[in-house]
C-alpha cells in the first residue's frame, strides 16, 4: 500500500468557467479588488476592447470589428458608431451628420440646410429646412410614387402610371398625367407639351413657337431662333436646320440607316450604316475624324478646333488627349494609363485591371500624395499635407479607392492595418487581436488577454508597464527600479486618459 498523497486533479472545463464567472462577479461589485473598471482599457479581442487611440480619442470595439463606437476624448460625446457592415453613422461637424446603411445603397446625411435619406433603387426623401425660410421636401419611391412639398406650401402627389402632378422633377418645371402613356402634359423652360398616347401624339406651345407629331408617321419639332426638326417614317426619314441664331446655321438630313449628311460653314460629316460608319472634316480648322467600321476603328485630328484627339483600334490600343487629359488604352479595358493636368497640380495613374491600381498626384498647395494597390495582396496610401501613411493586407475588393467600401467591409480579412498621421501611429490585426496606438504622449501595444506594453513619460522619467494575462501581473519599470502594480482583470487596465508627455521628443532639444 503506497502511503503517498495522490496529486489533485486538474481542474475540468466546467471547474474553469465557474471560476472566471466568479472573478467576473468579483470584478463588477469591487473594481477596486484587482479588476480594470469602466475608465481603463479593456483589450479582450474579438470579443470585446475599449482602448485608448493615438490622439486620446476612445474606442469601443467589439465582435473582431462588427461593433466599432468612438468618443471624443473631452466630452465623451459619440463621433462615430457602426455596426458594420451594415450601419454607420459619423458627426463630421457640429452642423453636418453622414451616414451608412446596407453600403453602398443606403445613406442618409444632415446639415443645416438640408437633409437627405436614400436606399437606392427603392426610395430618396430629400428636405430642405434653412433657417428662416419655408421647408420644402420630396420623396421618391418603387413602384413610381412622388410626393413632394412646394416653398409656396402646395403638395404635390404622383403614382406612375396611374396619375399625379411633379415638380422640380428631373428636367420638368411641372409635369401631370393621368394613366401614363394614355395622357401626359410637361412644362418647361416656358414650354407646354401635351402628349396623348405617348409617343404617339404631341402638341407643344408657348415658348419658341408650336411644334407638333404624329408618331411615327409625320412630326416636326421647333424652337424659334433655335432649331427646326422634321421626321417622317420614323425613324427612317430626317430633315433638321440647327443653331438658328448662329450666323451659319446647321443642316442636315439622313434617311436611317443607308446615309445622311451633314453642313455648317466649312465643316461637314457623312454617316453610312449607321452606326458603323462616319466621316467629318471641317478645312479652315484642319479638324477631321474617322469612325469605322464602330465601334473598333476611329481616327481624330483636332487641328485648330481645341477638340480632342483620338486613335482607337479597339480592343488592342487606343488614346484620348484633349482637356488636360492623355489617356491610353492597351488591350481595352485591361492596362490603361492616365496623365492629368489641372491648373496647380498633375496626376499620373496607371490601371492594370483587376491586379494593379496605382496613381501620383503632385499639387503646388497639397504637396505629393499616392496610392497603390496589388490584388489581393495590399493597398497602401500617403500623403504630404498631413503625413499620413497607411497600408493593409490582404486586399479583396478589387475596386479602385473607394473608402465607404473599405470601411465597411475591409475588417472582415485585413489581416493587418497601419495608419500614420502626423506623430500617431494606429495599428490593427485581424479581428483586432493585436493593437498599438502610439503619439507623442504615449506608446500602447497589446495582443488580447496575453500581453500589453505601455511607455509614457511621468514628472519627466521615462516609465514602461507590463501586463500579462489577462491583467492578472502587472509591474512598472522606470530608473529607479521595478515594482508591481495591483491585478486589474480583464486588462491591461491602462487608463483611457493618456498622460502628457513630459519628455523631448527624437530630435527636440
Amino acid at each position: 500500500m503506497s502511503l503517498r498523497h495522490p496529486l489533485p486533479a486538474p481542474p475540468r472545463a466546467g471547474q474553469l468557467r465557474r471560476w472566471l464567472c466568479a472573478l467576473a462577479l468579483l470584478c463588477v461589485l469591487s473594481p477596486s479588488w484587482g479588476c480594470a473598471g469602466f475608465e481603463d482599457e479593456r483589450h479582450v479581442a474579438p470579443i470585446f476592447s475599449e482602448l485608448s487611440l493615438a490622439g486620446g480619442e476612445r474606442e469601443i470595439e467589439a465582435l473582431g470589428g462588427a461593433v466599432l463606437l468612438r468618443r471624443d476624448p473631452t466630452t465623451l460625446e459619440v463621433r462615430y458608431w457602426a455596426l458594420r457592415p451594415l450601419i454607420s453613422d459619423e458627426r463630421r461637424s457640429d452642423t453636418e451628420r453622414f451616414g451608412w446603411f446596407l453600403p453602398p445603397l443606403g445613406s442618409y446625411r444632415r446639415t443645416t440646410d438640408e437633409s437627405v435619406l436614400q436606399l437606392l433603387p427603392l426610395f430618396r426623401y430629400a428636405e430642405r429646412h434653412p433657417p428662416a425660410e419655408p421647408v420644402t421636401w420630396s420623396f421618391l419611391a418603387l413602384p413610381g410614387i412622388f410626393w413632394a412639398k412646394t416653398d409656396d406650401g402646395r403638395v404635390v402627389r404622383a403614382w406612375f402610371p396611374f396619375g399625379g402632378i411633379v415638380e422640380g422633377f428631373l428636367s420638368f418645371d411641372r409635369a401631370w398625367f393621368v394613366l401614363f402613356p394614355l395622357f401626359t402634359r410637361i412644362h418647361r423652360h416656358g414650354r407646354t407639351t401635351t402628349h396623348v398616347l405617348w409617343p404617339v401624339f404631341s402638341v407643344s406651345t408657348g415658348e419658341g413657337g408650336p411644334a407638333w407629331r404624329v408618331w411615327p408617321l409625320v412630326g416636326r419639332n421647333r424652337w424659334e431662333g433655335r432649331y427646326d426638326r422634321w421626321f417622317f417614317l420614323w425613324p427612317v426619314f430626317h430633315w433638321q436646320r440647327n443653331d438658328l441664331g448662329h450666323s451659319v446655321p446647321e443642316r442636315s438630313w439622313m434617311v436611317w440607316p443607308l446615309f445622311g449628311r451633314r453642313r455648317q460653314g466649312p465643316s461637314h460629316s457623312w454617316t453610312a450604316l449607321w452606326p458603323f460608319f462616319g466621316y467629318t472634316a471641317n478645312a479652315e480648322k484642319g479638324f477631321w475624324a474617322w469612325d469605322g467600321p464602330w465601334p473598333l476603328v476611329m481616327l481624330q485630328e483636332p487641328g485648330t478646333s481645341g477638340q480632342a484627339s483620338r486613335v482607337r483600334f479597339w480592343p488592342l490600343y487606343s488614346r484620348y488627349e484633349g482637356d488636360g487629359l492623355v489617356s491610353r488604352h492597351y488591350l481595352w479595358p485591361f492596362f490603361n494609363r492616365r496623365d492629368e493636368e489641372y491648373p496647380t497640380a498633375t496626376k499620373q495613374t496607371v490601371n492594370l485591371l483587376p491586379v494593379w491600381h496605382a496613381w501620383d498626384r503632385y499639387d503646388e498647395e497639397e504637396g505629393h500624395s499616392r496610392w497603390r494597390k496589388l490584388f489581393p495582396l495590399f493597398r497602401s496610401y500617403r500623403a504630404d499635407l498631413n503625413g499620413e501613411d497607411f497600408y493593409a493586407f490582404p486586399t479583396l475588393n478589387p475596386l479602385w479607392r473607394l473608402r465607404f467600401i473599405d470601411e465597411h467591409y475591409a475588417w472582415m480579412w485585413e489581416l493587418y492595418a497601419e495608419r500614420r498621421l502626423d506623430d500617431r501611429l494606429s495599428a490593427r490585426s485581424w479581428l483586432g487581436l493585436w493593437r498599438r496606438e502610439k503619439d507623442r504622449d504615449e506608446d500602447r501595444r497589446s495582443l488580447a488577454g496575453l500581453w500589453a506594453r505601455r511607455n509614457y513619460s511621468s514628472a519627466g522619467r521615462a516609465v514602461q508597464e507590463t501586463s500579462l494575462l489577462f491583467g492578472l501581473l502587472r509591474w512598472r519599470e522606470t530608473e529607479r527600479g521595478m515594482s508591481l502594480m495591483r491585478p486589474a482583470f480583464p486588462g491591461p487596465g491602462w487608463p483611457l486618459a493618456r498622460v502628457p508627455n513630459t519628455l523631448p521628443l527624437e530630435g527636440e532639444p
